[in-house]
């Protein structure tokens, strides 16, 4: 899925190494709020944060816009540690 993705965008940008480098830290930001352990929860977690870096792009900028995921990362993370649709580990002693 990732190299169709590449091969769609890549004809409408400039392409070198480290061009996808904002996308792939998206990408992983997206799968971690929604929970690594849950694709569909990945799924809602990459629109969730497509929402909001629309938000912080047309109020803030669009210079701020990685600065805004890492906040989002950060906030999910603080309430749940598993991402919003993760599933935590329990165990019984």
């Amino acid at each position: 899925v990732g190299a169709v993705a590449g091969v769609l965008i890549a004809p409408s940008t400039f392409v070198s190494p480290t061009a996808f480098d904002a996308t792939l830290v998206f990408g992983f930001t997206a799968a971690v709020i929604g929970g690594l352990d849950s694709p569909p929860g990945a799924v809602i977690g990459g629109l969730f944060l497509g929402l909001v870096l629309g938000y912080v792009s047309g109020y803030f900028g669009s210079d701020i816009v990685t600065l805004g995921a890492l906040v989002v990362l950060i906030v999910v993370l603080m309430v749940r540690p598993n991402g919003l649709f993760g599933h935590g580990v329990r165990r019984r002693v």
